[in-house]
């Protein structure tokens, strides 16, 4: 069920959000997999939850949007 639910969320919208990270030995990669999909969800969704907390420094401003695609990344 969460894996159908993950698959509908990211054809309806978060396809727009999806990064590939930087890999020298797979540079061809242009579709998502499934841990591309989810990296997706949890990028979005830290994002969401973070914006109010955004401050108008943007040194703070940039520390949180990488903290959060780190976060997003599966270990």
């Amino acid at each position: 069920m969460l894996y159908s639910l993950v698959i509908v969320w990211f054809h309806h919208c978060g396809h727009r959000y999806v990064r590939f990270p930087t890999r020298p030995w797979y540079r061809h990669k242009h579709e998502p997999s499934f841990a591309d999909l989810l990296t997706t969800l949890r990028r979005v969704s830290y994002d969401e939850q973070t914006r109010k907390l955004h401050p108008q420094r943007s040194r703070l401003k940039t520390w949180i949007a990488q903290l959060t695609e780190s976060l997003s990344r599966p270990i």
